[in-house]
Protein backbone atom coordinates (compact mmCIF):
# COMPACT_ATOMS: atom_id res chain seq x y z
CA UNK A 1 0.00 0.00 0.00
CA UNK A 2 1.23 3.26 -1.21
CA UNK A 3 1.14 6.01 1.44
CA UNK A 4 1.72 9.82 -0.26
CA UNK A 5 1.71 13.04 0.55
CA UNK A 6 -1.78 15.10 -1.19
CA UNK A 7 -2.36 18.65 -1.53
CA UNK A 8 -4.93 19.76 1.03
CA UNK A 9 -6.59 22.05 -1.96
CA UNK A 10 -7.35 19.47 -3.96
CA UNK A 11 -9.39 17.41 -1.48
CA UNK A 12 -13.27 17.07 -1.72
CA UNK A 13 -16.25 15.84 0.97
CA UNK A 14 -18.67 13.27 0.46
CA UNK A 15 -20.09 13.86 3.61
CA UNK A 16 -20.64 16.45 6.51
CA UNK A 17 -18.30 16.39 10.09
CA UNK A 18 -18.66 17.85 13.31
CA UNK A 19 -16.98 20.81 14.45
CA UNK A 20 -16.64 19.47 18.03
CA UNK A 21 -15.06 16.49 16.87
CA UNK A 22 -12.59 18.39 14.77
CA UNK A 23 -11.70 21.13 17.15
CA UNK A 24 -10.95 17.80 19.47
CA UNK A 25 -8.17 15.82 16.78
CA UNK A 26 -6.95 19.03 16.26
CA UNK A 27 -6.25 19.41 19.67
CA UNK A 28 -4.88 16.11 19.53
CA UNK A 29 -2.60 16.57 17.03
CA UNK A 30 -1.14 19.92 18.12
CA UNK A 31 -0.05 17.49 21.58
CA UNK A 32 1.14 14.69 19.83
CA UNK A 33 3.36 17.03 16.83
CA UNK A 34 2.65 13.86 14.57
CA UNK A 35 -0.01 13.25 11.81
CA UNK A 36 -0.19 9.55 12.35
CA UNK A 37 -3.32 7.88 9.80
CA UNK A 38 -3.42 8.80 6.13
CA UNK A 39 -7.46 10.01 4.85
CA UNK A 40 -8.55 7.07 2.26
CA UNK A 41 -9.15 8.78 -1.15
CA UNK A 42 -10.85 7.77 -4.47
CA UNK A 43 -8.08 7.90 -6.71
CA UNK A 44 -10.11 9.59 -9.24
CA UNK A 45 -11.28 13.32 -7.94
CA UNK A 46 -9.63 13.11 -4.41
CA UNK A 47 -12.63 12.43 -2.53
CA UNK A 48 -12.39 11.97 1.01
CA UNK A 49 -14.05 8.27 1.99
CA UNK A 50 -12.37 7.98 5.35
CA UNK A 51 -11.00 11.40 7.12
CA UNK A 52 -13.65 14.29 6.88
CA UNK A 53 -12.82 15.40 9.98
CA UNK A 54 -8.90 15.06 9.69
CA UNK A 55 -9.36 16.97 6.39
CA UNK A 56 -10.73 19.94 8.21
CA UNK A 57 -7.99 19.97 10.92
CA UNK A 58 -5.28 20.54 8.30
CA UNK A 59 -6.99 22.79 7.00
CA UNK A 60 -7.78 24.00 10.39
CA UNK A 61 -3.60 23.86 10.84
CA UNK A 62 -2.99 25.60 7.14
CA UNK A 63 -1.12 22.32 6.31
CA UNK A 64 -0.57 22.21 2.79
CA UNK A 65 -0.55 18.93 2.54
CA UNK A 66 -1.88 15.38 4.17
CA UNK A 67 -0.63 11.43 4.23
CA UNK A 68 -3.42 9.37 2.30
CA UNK A 69 -3.96 6.31 0.07
CA UNK A 70 -5.93 6.01 -2.70
CA UNK A 71 -8.18 3.13 -3.94
CA UNK A 72 -10.73 2.70 -7.02
CA UNK A 73 -13.77 3.25 -5.41
CA UNK A 74 -15.58 0.47 -7.59
CA UNK A 75 -13.46 -1.64 -5.32
CA UNK A 76 -14.45 -0.35 -1.50
CA UNK A 77 -17.93 -1.50 -0.41
CA UNK A 78 -19.92 1.11 0.57
CA UNK A 79 -23.03 1.50 2.08
CA UNK A 80 -25.37 3.85 3.96
CA UNK A 81 -25.65 4.56 7.71
CA UNK A 82 -29.52 5.95 7.55
CA UNK A 83 -31.24 2.80 5.28
CA UNK A 84 -35.08 4.01 3.99
CA UNK A 85 -33.69 7.77 4.42
CA UNK A 86 -30.40 7.33 2.05
CA UNK A 87 -29.61 5.07 -0.83
CA UNK A 88 -26.65 5.07 -2.78
CA UNK A 89 -23.54 3.44 -4.70
CA UNK A 90 -20.54 4.96 -5.18
CA UNK A 91 -21.27 6.47 -8.47
CA UNK A 92 -24.01 8.49 -6.22
CA UNK A 93 -21.94 9.36 -4.26
CA UNK A 94 -19.40 10.62 -6.43
CA UNK A 95 -21.75 12.67 -8.36
CA UNK A 96 -23.08 14.40 -5.19
CA UNK A 97 -20.02 15.17 -4.04
CA UNK A 98 -18.56 16.89 -7.14
CA UNK A 99 -21.81 18.71 -7.56
CA UNK A 100 -21.12 20.29 -3.99
CA UNK A 101 -24.15 18.25 -2.66
CA UNK A 102 -22.16 16.27 0.21
CA UNK A 103 -24.49 13.44 2.27
CA UNK A 104 -24.86 14.84 5.97
CA UNK A 105 -22.53 13.82 8.98
CA UNK A 106 -22.64 10.42 9.29
CA UNK A 107 -24.51 8.74 6.43
CA UNK A 108 -21.92 6.89 4.40
CA UNK A 109 -19.81 4.21 5.58
CA UNK A 110 -17.02 2.51 4.11
CA UNK A 111 -14.96 -0.99 4.07
CA UNK A 112 -11.28 -0.76 2.29
CA UNK A 113 -9.89 -3.71 0.88
CA UNK A 114 -6.82 -3.58 3.19
CA UNK A 115 -6.19 -1.50 6.52
CA UNK A 116 -5.11 1.74 6.54
CA UNK A 117 -2.00 2.19 8.19
CA UNK A 118 -0.08 3.84 11.34
CA UNK A 119 1.94 6.28 9.98
CA UNK A 120 3.85 9.27 11.53
CA UNK A 121 4.76 12.63 9.76
CA UNK A 122 5.42 15.36 11.93
CA UNK A 123 3.07 18.68 10.86
CA UNK A 124 6.42 20.42 9.91
CA UNK A 125 6.78 17.75 6.93
CA UNK A 126 3.55 18.72 6.01
CA UNK A 127 3.10 22.85 5.95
Amino acid sequence: MKVELVEVESLKHIEGYSKRRVEWLKEKVLNEKIWNKPLALDDQHALVMDGQHRMEVARALGLKRVPAVKFSYAEVEIWSLRPGKYEFDWKMVTERALSGDIYPYKTVKHRFPIDLPVISYSLEDLR
